[in-house]
């Protein structure tokens, strides 16, 4: 008895070991630079300070992330950008504690769940994600911890307190980003499939997986009857499948050397232990594999629209880390072993150092100043319309209101309608007339004021 208290105490230190080492890795990238990385950080910025000033978000989306994000920003006195931070580098951190426990329950291995675990922490597409999609970052925790309760269910017959944890974090998933959810319940449904297909505990299953698809029915519905402008983002969901065959291709190379070169071996890998374990008669251990490995090939799919498919690219850090992790269950002897770790963690560093090399804001100090600078030309009543990319800082720093494209409609709310355009790579909706070596200059437009990088035009009312 003593002996296996030992043990248990080993492998939590092991795993508080290789949290640690995740959470300083995530937060050593995101604080490089004093600015908050990615299109979108300005926008948690806003989002994050408006709930802390007015009790409320600007922008209506599934509040928990941003709920996260204040409780450490009060925690760091009222640095919103450093509790942000911190945030996004703790549940990335977090999301290898699901996946090792998932794999060790499959494998019975330890060693494997740690290969997993640190499969999570260093895919380059897990660190892209950390800069770019928080709110899927955060969300990846809780799709982890309701894959691996729900492999529990599976498994496990009348197991009334694995029910009830996967029913929670799938309701997490929900209220923080559609995409989580959309993966969640795709691999839920998967799973009861392979399930029948394959004949395990199909009755038990079956059951459970109803239980859990009416109850985020039932979830979806209240919340977005009871705060609509909170969870309009599951019309993406219909959105989605509207585009799913609209003509427009993929995005993003799958090989693409920092992104998804290692997507499609892995996944190979994937459909050859498949069928393997199928082979030996391992049903249960197929039923993981095999739905893991479908859920990844259909986020590569190649003709998903081009305003997903980068998304779900970055998503591929979970079927990735699961496929490596229960590949090193199979390799038998500790010099193996070792040399397999050695091969992982060299490749995946490799991997993961240009990325975390690559990531970081979308502007400069210089171009922050300036920013706050034009913010003082913007008049009462004013909103910007443009690229987002910029957009989203001009709103933080002046507070005014910005939109994605303009139209006539605009004029009826506001007073005054503006473009912010960037010099360096201009993006403006068309007819926009260019002159040779001159930026571009939106039609029926004055100039209010140009600085080294950017220019604030002033659009004529029709």
């Amino acid at each position: 008895m003593k002996a296996l208290r030992n043990l248990v105490k080993r492998e939590y230190l092991l795993l508080s070991l290789f949290f640690v080492l995740g959470f300083g890795f995530y937060l050593y990238i995101l604080t490089r630079h004093s600015l908050i990385y990615g299109i979108d950080g300005p926008y948690y910025l806003t989002q994050v300070r408006s709930l802390m000033e007015n009790g409320r978000l600007v922008y209506g989306d599934p509040p928990l992330v941003f709920f996260i994000f204040t409780f450490f920003t009060l925690l760091f006195g009222g640095d919103i950008t450093l509790g942000i931070r911190v945030g996004v580098a703790l549940f990335s951190a977090l999301s290898a504690v699901p996946l090792y426990f998932w794999i060790k329950k499959i494998t019975h291995s330890e060693f494997s769940g740690y290969i997993a675990a640190l499969a999570s922490i260093f895919s380059a597409s897990h660190i892209r994600l950390a800069e770019d999609f928080l709110k899927n970052a955060v969300g990846a925790f809780f799709l982890l911890c309701f894959m691996h309760y729900l492999h529990c269910l599976a498994i496990e017959k009348g197991n009334k307190r694995n029910l009830l944890f996967a029913a929670v974090f799938l309701v997490l998933t929900g209220v923080t980003h559609i995409l989580i959810l959309g993966i969640a319940l795709l691999f839920l449904t998967l799973y009861l499939i392979v399930a029948l297909l394959l004949g395990v505990n199909r009755k038990s299953l079956a059951k459970n997986a109803g239980i859990l698809l009416l109850l985020i029915l039932i979830f979806g519905v209240a919340a977005f009857l009871a705060f609509p402008s909170l969870f309009s983002d599951f019309s993406k969901g219909l959105a989605f499948f509207q585009e799913l065959f609209s003509g427009e291709r993929l995005a993003m190379s799958l090989f693409d050397p920092m992104i998804g070169i290692l997507v499609l071996p892995i996944l190979a890998v994937g459909i050859l232990l498949s069928y393997y374990e199928w082979r030996n008669g391992k049903k249960e251990v197929v039923l993981a594999i095999a739905t893991v490995t479908i859920v990844g090939m259909l986020l590569a799919f190649p003709f998903i629209s081009i305003d997903w498919v980068f998304r779900f690219l970055l998503m591929e850090f979970i079927p990735i880390a699961f496929i490596v992790g229960y590949s090193a269950s199979k390799i038998k002897g500790k010099t193996a072993a070792s040399i397999l770790l050695l091969l992982c963690l060299s490749l995946l560093v490799l991997q993961s150092i240009p990325m975390s090399q690559l990531i970081g804001p979308t502007i400069r100090e210089t171009d922050y100043r300036e920013l706050e600078y034009i913010g003082e030309f913007i008049p009462s009543n004013s909103v910007v319309a443009g690229d987002l990319r910029y957009g989203y800082w001009l709103q933080y720093i002046t507070r005014c209101n910005v939109v994605s494209w303009p139209s006539i409609n605009l004029w009826q709310k506001y007073g005054h309608v503006l473009v912010l355009v960037d010099k360096i790579s201009p993006r403006l909706p068309p007819p926009v007339f260019y002159d040779p070596g001159q930026p571009p200059i939106p039609p029926n437009s004055t100039k209010i004021v140009e600085g080294d990088r950017f220019i604030l035009y002033e659009l004529n009312r029709p």
